[in-house]
């Protein structure tokens, strides 16, 4: 597969995608219906929310004890819990990480930054980017995901709030599915831009902006305290009707798609002839620059907001004239 058709290197050998600057069919005008329809089946549904949803769906049937179980705060099912997310996790990173940065199958091809992260980094907890973020993603990441987790299946258990039944509401448990993505987008914007705030940059988030040149295991490597707050999301299903799969498919998304903005490539290939579009460079260049690109483009807040960076030379003097202007107020 040839590089070259899919994007360009700048003068320092990092790659910019065809596609960097492409918008959301939903918010071009004049309103086009069938690229929407194409884009709401083969982007939205036919994506990576449907592989998502079918992790949590395979977990909630065949490695999750029954709700009747959970009435109760109890260490045996709590621990089959975080146990099953460790392993799940541990798989899908290394799935991720293993073939592109440990054996390095096709090397920097597809790879946006060309240079690998270095060895030995004295920023990083241990001095190494990879022990650092597996330490922070399992000690802390995982471990909190579970307990929020675990608080929602107890409350939906001991009855102290409602549970949707899908077999007498099949269309509203669907719009809620299909809502998640949606909801997640627009929560973790506004937490995103929160982190940035500089009190919260210096205790907590400057941890996961180590990673300027990010791997799979650097996206749930944060502080305790951004992992809170990445994962509160879920807490709306504590307020509107939902069923304990909404809950799982929510917070399945939040850590497993986490990935997806920092595996590094635009591609991984399977052969020679194919490739899995990972659609991360949004993201990527928010490692990059750090003051754009605060969220995701289905709901393109960053272009309502003025923080959107598609790695062209125009958007770059752009962030720069607004950076500029940043400091002098803030200097006045």
């Amino acid at each position: 597969m040839d590089e070259n058709k899919f994007g360009t290197r700048d003068s320092r050998g990092h790659l910019i995608p065809n596609e960097a600057a492409a918008r959301n069919p939903l918010w071009l005008r004049p309103t086009n219906f069938f690229n929407i329809f194409k884009w709401f089946i083969f982007s939205y549904i036919f994506s990576w929310n449907l592989f998502y949803f079918s992790v949590a769906l395979v977990s909630w049937l065949f490695f999750t004890p029954a709700l009747e179980t959970m009435k109760y705060l109890e260490w045996d099912w709590v621990s089959l819990i975080l146990l099953r997310n460790l392993i799940i996790v541990t798989i899908f990173f290394n799935l991720i990480h293993i073939p592109l940065y440990v054996k390095k199958l096709q090397g920097i091809k597809f790879k946006f930054n060309p240079s690998w992260p270095e060895k030995k980094q004295k920023i990083f907890t241990f001095k190494k980017q990879s022990f650092d973020n597996i330490f922070w993603t399992l000690g802390f990441g995982v471990p909190i995901w579970t307990l929020y987790e675990v608080i929602s299946f107890w409350l939906f258990a001991s009855g102290k709030i409602e549970i949707i039944n899908p077999s007498s509401s099949p269309v509203y448990f669907i719009l809620i599915m299909l809502f998640i993505p949606l909801f997640r987008e627009a929560h973790f914007y506004f937490v995103h831009r929160l982190l940035h705030w500089p009190p919260f940059y210096k205790i907590a988030h400057n941890v996961h902006h180590r990673n300027t040149n990010p791997g799979p295991w650097s996206s749930l490597a944060m502080h305790p305290i951004e992992h809170i707050l990445y994962f509160s999301g879920v807490l709306i299903h504590w307020i509107i009707l939902s069923h304990p799969l909404h809950v799982m498919y929510h917070i399945f998304h939040a850590g497993l798609g986490s990935a997806n903005g920092h595996i590094g490539f635009k591609k991984m290939l399977i052969n020679n002839k194919k490739g899995i579009d990972l659609h991360n460079y949004n993201h990527y260049l928010h490692h990059k620059y750090f003051e754009v690109n605060y969220g995701n483009l289905t709901l393109p807040f960053d272009h309502w907001f003025g923080t959107y960076h598609d790695g062209s030379k125009e958007h770059h003097e752009k962030m720069m004239l607004r950076l500029n202007k940043l400091k002098v107020k803030n200097k006045v």
